[in-house]
């Protein structure tokens, strides 16, 4: 080789070594997804079942979430039973809803209906833990003023916190129902 051509290769050998670096490296750690609507909920979507408690009574639930209107939405429903016991008839109850995501806003949004007819329309928040917190300002077909938190928190061990608050006018939120979730 030339004298001058030494020296090109010897001046142009560092930038040709970061380059053949850099792709290495990016090879190796793809970059980060785009985010897409809905991903805060993978960890809940499928189907759940797992014991319940409510006011001291104590059933079983199941619940599933999943995709639907093309991805537009994500639904939800729920079952609980609760079995005849101490003088109180079996009970049955259930819930749906239709979670959207408002752009526009930049948050969830969810419209919950249960079988009782009362309903709200519920914010979200998706909290640093990862779970996933909706809280209604008001129930409608209920108390004037009645408030509502449902909260769904991915625990260590695989299962699914399910919680559902309630708070009447002026006063703190309260434990209404909590159920333990595993994956069917």
């Amino acid at each position: 080789m030339s004298p001058d051509r030494n020296a090109s290769v010897i001046r142009y050998f560092p930038a040709v070594v970061l380059l053949l670096t850099a792709a290495v490296a990016s090879a190796q750690a793809p970059p980060a997804g785009e985010w897409k609507v809905f991903q805060e909920f993978n960890f809940v979507t499928g189907s759940w079942s797992g014991p319940v408690e409510s006011g001291g009574r104590v059933g079983g639930r199941v619940v599933s979430f999943g995709l639907e209107v093309d991805g537009a939405t994500l639904g939800y429903r729920a079952t609980t039973y609760y079995p005849a016991r101490d003088n109180q008839p079996e009970a049955r109850s259930e819930e749906i809803a239709k979670i959207v995501y408002d752009g526009a806003k930049g948050k969830y949004v969810a419209l919950v209906v249960f079988s009782t007819k009362a309903w709200g329309i519920y914010d979200a928040e998706v909290r640093p833990d990862g779970s996933i917190r909706f809280t209604a300002r008001e129930i409608a077909n209920l108390e004037a003023g009645l408030r509502s938190r449902w909260t769904l928190s991915r625990k260590a061990d695989g299962t699914v916190l399910e919680e559902l608050d309630v708070a009447p006018p002026g006063k703190d939120f309260s434990p209404y129902l909590s159920a333990t979730l595993t994956k069917k």
